[in-house]
């Protein structure tokens, strides 16, 4: 698979932030289980919601670790209102 067919013709994502914002614009939702690798998940959420004024639905899932002791995480989810914007933001983004 060639690297434009991943991002779908959008610009390659420079920065974390980036990232998980063509995340949703492409899949619609993101979550921890994306981005385990990403010490600062929760920090790039806040500010897409806080700094960039975009809004995210949240629903709260709960699993099970090996030892059988539940735990909670959030899916976030990108409304369909909200995707023309997200896209004006990815590309300003990746302008600068």
């Amino acid at each position: 698979m060639k690297t434009q067919d991943l991002f779908q013709d959008y610009e390659f994502p420079k920065t974390n932030i980036q990232e998980i914002l063509l995340t949703l614009i492409l899949h619609g939702h993101v979550s921890i289980f994306d981005y385990a690798y990403l010490s600062g998940f929760r920090t790039r959420i806040s500010e897409l919601k806080l700094k960039y004024g975009i809004n995210l639905n949240r629903k709260t899932e709960t699993r099970c670790n090996k030892f059988s002791n539940e735990y909670r995480y959030s899916i976030h989810f990108l409304p369909e209102s909200e995707k023309e914007k997200a896209i004006q933001l990815y590309n300003k983004l990746n302008k600068n």
